[in-house]
């Protein structure tokens, strides 16, 4: 409950705590109109930065009776995406929030107004999005993008933007539409894929069925996305970054045919390893001359997936399990520290392609043996080097996707109709984007979206309503003041 109201003490009771401090503590729940969310108002001044949610009112089809009507689109859309950026993820909390004051005022009600929407408002409104809105809510985000750029960069200033794809897993323990049992995950769950930009913002949320391929719906939602940057900025080059599940030729095809140049991984086979058969031997020598008494723990040579794991336990087991902390340190610096690192292309032709692309390959060879890589581009330029060092920034994607599952709980997708639960995922989205707009603001662009929360967010205020103004009062001991003051400036100039 983020709001304590205030009752006698005879009906609640007297809490106290003796310390040994020469005085009792005494606790009661009458400290009046006081709300943990103080912060909340800052994911509003973001909200009218990016005009993200009021864009997306208008994708959403009325379908109830105007003079029946108590709370608009726009007022549940917000109530909703900013109680999931404060971890009021079910709808169930909308119990106690919708008359908490600081979550009224964020939607754009007084404290001595009415309540905010219900939980069976808001279950109803989650489920009468059709199929139309959902296509229109996926370039919301998009819109709000090149909107934001738009505002903080010339148009000849954005040269390139750089996307980055992947995929996540959701699991289910019902009866939800669309879940299937997934081989490679082992579970009931849905498949949701996302692209970000590089520096993190997310352009597309699509929630896929359990038993969807790798690249299923990626060419749909990859086309909608660079469409959309291409009627902002009609020059800009267009990079993609993905793994090996992306791999398709279809895929291939259509960023060659549109110019959009892509560094995706590619599996290893036994053609590919053809290429790179005498770099292994050459890294060998090169591993050996530079270290003349390799760990006997370990053997060199190519040795398959299983068996590399196994001897890589028990040779940090023999380290974990050392008797003295001198000798674990000193493995662990004399050992570990030595290795060679090698980078080759070259063209390769497979049967379901329709020519030749170019292959980047990663060579290491270290105590565990050699590591190869491969990755495929239509990239003539730059070094091996360079072009696998952009592949690897495709590794962060994986921590925004964390940030979405782990702390906005995006994988929430308990609804029964498989189009709710896909307007559940993009309101995540929609909350992610708000405060990823915050902590740019606040200076903290390297934090997660729990640090932000508490830092920004969790603020204890008390609310004072007169016939002038609202003034909150926020608390005097915030750690995080200057952050939060930087954050308010800044969303107030983009405003």
């Amino acid at each position: 409950m983020t709001q304590c109201s205030a009752k006698r003490s005879t009906e609640q009771g007297q809490m106290s705590l003796d310390l040994g401090l020469g005085k009792v503590i005494e606790a009661n729940f009458d400290g009046g109109r006081i709300s943990s969310d103080g912060g909340i108002l800052l994911l509003r001044k973001a909200d009218d930065s990016l005009e993200l949610l009021e864009t997306a009112a208008f994708c959403l089809e009325e379908t109830r009776r105007a003079d029946l009507v108590r709370h608009q689109r726009l007022d549940m859309l917000r109530q909703r995406v900013y109680g999931i950026a404060h971890l009021y993820e079910d709808c169930n909390d909308a119990q106690f929030l919708r008359s908490d004051d600081m979550h009224k005022l964020a939607v754009g009600r007084l404290p001595s107004e009415a309540d905010l929407a219900s939980q069976p408002t808001l279950s109803r409104f989650e489920n009468c999005v059709d199929d139309v809105s959902l296509k229109a809510l996926q370039q919301v985000l998009v819109h709000a993008y090149v909107r934001m750029r738009k505002a903080t960069a010339p148009l000849r200033c954005q040269k390139v933007v750089r996307l980055q794809m992947d995929t996540t897993c959701d699991p289910t323990h019902g009866y939800q539409q669309m879940t299937f049992y997934s081989g490679f995950y082992e579970t009931d769950c849905y498949v949701p894929l996302f692209i970000f930009t590089d520096d993190g913002f997310p352009l597309s949320a699509l929630l896929r069925a359990g038993n969807a391929a790798p690249g299923d719906g990626a060419l749909r939602m990859l086309k909608m996305v660079v469409e959309e940057l291409r009627l902002a900025w009609p020059g800009v080059r267009i990079e993609l970054t993905a793994d090996a599940a992306f791999g398709l030729p279809e895929i291939y095809n259509w960023c060659e045919d549109n110019s959009v140049t892509y560094y995706i991984a590619i599996k290893a086979n036994a053609g590919l390893d053809y290429h790179t058969k005498e770099l292994v031997v050459r890294c060998k020598e090169l591993y050996d001359l530079g270290n003349p008494k390799p760990s006997g723990d370990l053997k060199h040579g190519h040795l398959n997936p299983q068996e590399r794991y196994r001897q890589w336990r028990q040779h940090e087991e023999r380290k974990r399990y050392g008797s003295k902390d001198e000798g674990r340190m000193q493995q662990h610096f004399e050992e570990d520290r030595w290795l060679v690192r090698c980078f080759h292309s070259f063209m390769y032709d497979a049967r379901e392609w329709r020519y030749k692309r170019r292959i980047i390959a990663r060579i290491q060879f270290d105590a565990l043996g050699p590591d190869v890589r491969y990755v495929v581009t239509n990239s003539r330029k730059g070094t091996p080097q360079v072009v696998y060092e952009k592949y690897c920034l495709r590794a962060r994607c994986e921590n925004w996707i964390k940030d979405l599952k782990n702390y906005l709980l995006s994988g929430r997708t308990s609804c029964q109709e498989f189009n709710a639960n896909q307007f559940r995922v993009l309101l995540h989205a929609f909350a992610y984007a708000l405060i990823w707009k915050v902590k740019k603001a606040a200076g903290l662009e390297h934090a997660t979206v729990e640090s932000v929360r508490l830092k920004l967010f969790k603020i204890g205020v008390q609310v004072r309503e007169n016939s002038r103004a609202v003034r909150l009062q926020l608390a005097s001991q915030h750690p995080y003041q200057c952050e939060f003051v930087r954050a308010w400036s800044k969303l107030s100039r983009a405003g």
